[in-house]
């Protein structure tokens, strides 16, 4: 679903009852776990960063929500518990939020919000822009 929304709270006030409710708890998971981290719009979605690295977004499409972790390659952490749901390289994808995809989420998002810095997607990162910044 495109979203012409220029900030978090336009972009959940958009969304029906039924999407915003699932959308809106993890937004305050991911914020109170990590209250330091910073909320903004990134590719149409509510992207959440720590210390300028963006580490999630949420989204709501067509037939499904999603979860986005952008340090996908920490998710291998979780490889087994992902196998009975639907996803991509780096989001997860939900119908509905269940209590055990919430406690999934909650374990996932405490250990990328730890383990980011361990990321090779992070690493990578930091390299390409020290290369373009000079």
């Amino acid at each position: 679903m495109r979203s012409n929304a220029r900030n978090a709270t336009a972009y959940f006030a958009e969304l029906s009852a039924e999407r915003r409710e699932p959308l809106m708890q993890l937004r305050k998971l991911i914020l109170a776990t990590w209250p330091t981290m910073t909320e903004d719009m990134d590719r149409d979605m509510p992207t959440y960063n720590m210390k300028g690295h963006p580490l999630f977004a949420l989204s709501s499409q067509k037939h499904f929500m999603a979860l986005y972790v952008m340090p996908h390659d920490l998710l291998h952490a979780f490889k087994k518990d992902l196998l009975i749901y639907d996803r991509g390289l780096s989001c997860i994808r939900f119908k509905r939020l269940e209590p055990s995809t919430v406690d999934l989420f909650d374990r996932i998002i405490k250990y990328v919000g730890n383990q980011w810095r361990e990321s090779e997607l992070i690493e990578t990162r930091e390299k390409r822009r020290t290369i373009l910044a000079k």
